[in-house]
């Protein structure tokens, strides 16, 4: 898929297919995240790629309650250390790109789910937070595209204007 168009065609999927995902496209979304930029090279992120049925019902019953988490075959749950947020939420970016290039639906989550949660279930290392995840799947609707702001309110030149 040409790029602009991955942009343009990324929605939020709540709805999703139970569908596996084959191997290959494990290996792309794996490719997608170890190439995200991150502040000076340190790659200081990793992500838990939750594919047990059981381990994503356990996570959506003690710890998000969102039961699309559990619907989708995949569930990734970014980890990094206090302060590293922007670093897994650009990592993160190009996993959900690289999904969409291959037909996959993602949902942006993370912020008001309970963290500590995720870490105990995962067994994240302590001093390690969970800041971002999405369910990975097929999508089983097709939602419409989100209003944009017009441009002129989003983007200024020389100062903010």
């Amino acid at each position: 898929m040409e790029f602009t168009d991955v942009i343009k065609v990324r929605v939020s999927i709540r709805k999703y297919k139970t569908d596996p995902i084959p191997e290959e496209v494990f290996q792309k979304l794996y490719n997608a995240l170890s190439l995200a930029p991150s502040g000076g090279n340190s790659q200081q992120f990793h992500f838990i790629f939750v594919r047990d049925r059981e381990l994503r019902r356990k996570i959506v019953t003690e710890g998000c309650h969102q039961e699309y988490f559990f619907n989708a075959p995949l569930l990734v749950v970014g980890c990094c250390m206090p302060g590293k947020e922007f670093d897994v939420a650009i990592a993160m970016d190009h996993l959900i790109l690289a999904a969409t290039n291959e037909g996959l639906g993602t949902c942006w989550a993370g912020g008001g789910i309970v963290q500590s949660e995720f870490s105990k279930i995962l067994g994240v290392p302590d001093g390690m937070i969970t800041p971002i995840f999405t369910p990975v799947g097929y999508a089983d609707e097709k939602p419409d595209a989100k209003p944009r702001k017009p441009l002129k309110e989003l983007i200024s030149t020389d100062g903010y204007k």
